[in-house]
């Protein structure tokens, strides 16, 4: 029989071996899975390695590349580790009276929980795999979604000490010595890079439920999961040229100054300058054969435009294409006090606390400590009714927060609720049903919205017609609040008659709505034994 203070001293030692074992933030050519989105187009600052720069354009792609796909990084870390997990309770409890262990109405539910302990120094061990193939984030496709860059303001390359001109996609507000343009010499900024994304992202959850007895009435609980992770990423970006490269810098300006040195330099490199003359096309990939092209914009050959991503051999740093992990996710230690007991119906409260002890940069673990007080209510009869509710905090982790500079970000507070019944078919058979929800609050949500982009405006020497081009592109919601519900449904069964108390548990979890990070059906297979 296991003793309760050894099994305490488990819990302090799972909850303290990896707390603080997380770094700050991704290094250049890291293999952490949180890299891999930051890392597609290279290691920081991104495009600096596979665009040929004309006097140090593509910095200008970099803070809008961040704001971008920055989001799923951080959705992706927050949620995939914050995954429904099966009941530690047993499908068999000890009835002191009776001093046998019963299971007379039913087994119990899968995923969620039931008022009644396991009985005092009894222990519960159980096995579980659960398989998630994640979909979607706040209902966006995963395998299939947009995410477009634009050119950040400029009031340096294009302007002269006498003429200062900002060259910005944003129309001009008011009256300052600095005008906005996208005209003439800053049709530059018109240029975009349009990416279409796939993500693949793919959980084997493997989890170990230790339960004891401590009394009658209060019951110890401690869950292990081993992780494996597996992501992959795919991005075909496309430069879409803005001008038909007939501007040219404006003379006395720091891209003209530039652009004479460059075309006198001997041997000069195609990554310090785009042309030794007209056309100008200011972001190119840095395989492009012929940057200035007699024929324009439709001289540039394919690969001057287009590229797909990640390519490490391509950008000199940066993730593979596949990246995979496996190692202990977050444990969670609980603690539940049956309050009330009457004939066949049940109170209990408890506390759920999570440990960061899963390796958030791989995804492994949530970085961040978590933890849930909550109510349970159960009827034992052939058909039993339960429903649990709680409310869950957490600290903030490097995951949600800004991986280039390792500041953490907020972790959401939650509302979760398992409402559901668990029924009798014969002695050794249960089915279970139960509606899985969560309610997330102050979070960031992303959304795919028709966005209105500038035309290309050939010579530039007015605005085109049509002045713009809609195109459906990601945008980022902050202080959002969202709900996760899934449908449970699953059996137990005591398969073997000479070994009552080793209860079989299979169930598949079926999202309902949009919320979050969405995973296909989600299939778990599990087994459990009471001593």
């Amino acid at each position: 029989m296991v003793k309760a203070p050894a099994f305490l001293v488990l819990f302090a030692l799972l909850g303290c071996t990896n707390a603080f074992a997380q770094t700050g933030a991704c290094s250049q050519q890291s293999s952490k899975l949180a890299c891999v989105l930051p890392e597609e187009y290279g290691s920081t600052p991104a495009f600096t390695q596979v665009l040929y720069s004309f006097a140090g354009h593509p910095f200008h792609f970099e803070s809008d590349f961040g704001t971008v796909l920055q989001p799923f990084t951080s959705d992706i870390g927050r949620q995939v580790n914050l995954l429904p997990l099966a009941s530690p309770s047993s499908g068999v409890i000890y009835d002191p009276s009776l001093k046998t262990f019963v299971s007379e109405d039913s087994l119990g539910p899968v995923l969620g929980e039931r008022a009644e302990t396991v009985g005092r120094h009894r222990f519960f061990i159980g096995f579980s795999y659960q398989y998630f193939n994640f979909d979607k984030l706040d209902g966006i496709n995963l395998q299939n979604f947009p995410a477009i860059l634009t050119h950040t303001d400029d009031n340096t390359n294009n302007s002269t000490s006498t003429a200062i001109v900002n060259c910005s996609i944003s129309p001009s507000t008011g009256f300052s010595l600095i005008q906005n343009s996208s005209l003439n010499g800053c049709g530059f900024v018109r240029d975009r890079i349009d990416t279409l994304n796939s993500i693949n992202l793919k959980v084997n959850e493997y989890t170990t439920y230790l339960t004891f007895g401590l009394t009658r009435h209060v019951d110890l609980s401690v869950l292990i999961p081993i992780e494996t992770v597996q992501m992959s990423i795919s991005s075909q970006a496309t430069i879409v040229p803005g001008t038909n490269g007939d501007i040219v810098p404006v003379v006395g300006s720091s891209d003209q100054t530039q652009n004479n040195q460059c075309a006198a330099a001997s041997g000069s490199t195609m990554l310090t300058c785009t042309s030794n003359g007209p056309p100008y096309f200011f972001h190119l990939f840095k395989n492009c054969p012929n940057t200035s092209p007699s024929t324009g914009l439709s001289g540039l050959a394919p690969q001057c435009l287009v590229h797909t991503f990640p390519d490490p051999s391509f950008t000199g740093s940066g993730s593979a294409a596949n990246n995979s992990a496996t190692g202990i996710g977050d444990v969670v230690a609980r603690v539940k006090w049956n309050a009330f007991e009457g004939e066949r119906a049940g109170i209990a409260v408890g506390l759920d606390m999570r440990f960061p002890t899963g390796d958030a940069l791989n995804y492994l673990g949530s970085g961040s400590y978590g933890v849930k007080p909550f109510a349970v209510f159960s009827y034992r009869w052939r058909i039993s009714p339960h429903a649990l509710v709680g409310v869950g905090w957490n600290s903030d982790s490097v995951t949600a927060g800004d991986l280039s500079t390792g500041t953490k970000g907020n972790v959401p507070n939650e509302f979760d609720y398992t409402v559901g019944a668990d029924a009798r078919v014969t002695r050794w058979l249960t089915g279970a049903f139960d509606i899985v929800g969560q309610r997330f609050f102050d979070a960031e949500t992303v959304s795919e919205v028709p966005t209105a982009f500038l035309n290309n405006c050939g010579s530039c020497t007015a605005d085109p017609n049509p002045k713009t081009v809609t195109l459906n592109n990601l945008k980022t919601n902050t202080n959002a609040s969202y709900n996760i519900t899934n449908a449970s449904l699953g059996i137990k069964a005591r398969p073997f008659p000479g070994l009552s108390r080793l209860v079989f548990t299979a169930n598949v979890l079926i999202r309902l709505d949009n919320g979050g990070l969405g995973s296909k059906a989600s299939p778990l297979v599990g087994l459990g034994y009471t001593f």
